[in-house]
């Protein structure tokens, strides 16, 4: 399941990947975006990633940088992940898009991630 999040600001899109996902989820995301970034020059992402097994993480995060390389505005993505999957996370950096400046934190530090983000 995907689903969009409220942020303190316009330019960051919030969003919740949980559990078990496909792509047609992704298109939700992939529209909203859409809609968005014609109304700003840059754009900024926060991601909570939730419920979501290390086998499939890769898996998920292939398909999400794949609709977030769509869009070429991206400049910051605070990630939201189990404290157990963030070194899975790192490790898999180069599939992340090069350009956005990227930064993981536990679920604990969600706040500080929302506060990274937005400033």
């Amino acid at each position: 399941m995907i689903r969009l999040l409220s942020m303190d600001a316009n330019n960051v899109i919030g969003v919740l990947i949980k559990g078990n996902v496909n792509t047609k989820d992704f298109e939700l995301v992939k529209n909203f975006i859409a809609e968005v970034e014609v109304h700003y020059e840059f754009l900024r992402l926060y991601v909570e990633f939730e419920d979501i097994e290390g086998f499939l993480l890769e898996t998920v995060v292939r398909e999400f940088e794949f609709t977030l390389s769509q869009f070429h505005r991206f400049e910051k993505e605070a990630i939201v992940i189990d404290k157990k999957l963030i070194q899975s996370l790192e490790s898999m950096k180069d599939l992340l898009v090069a350009s956005v400046k990227v930064k993981c934190f536990s679920f604990e530090e969600r706040c500080e991630a929302r506060c990274w983000v937005l400033n």
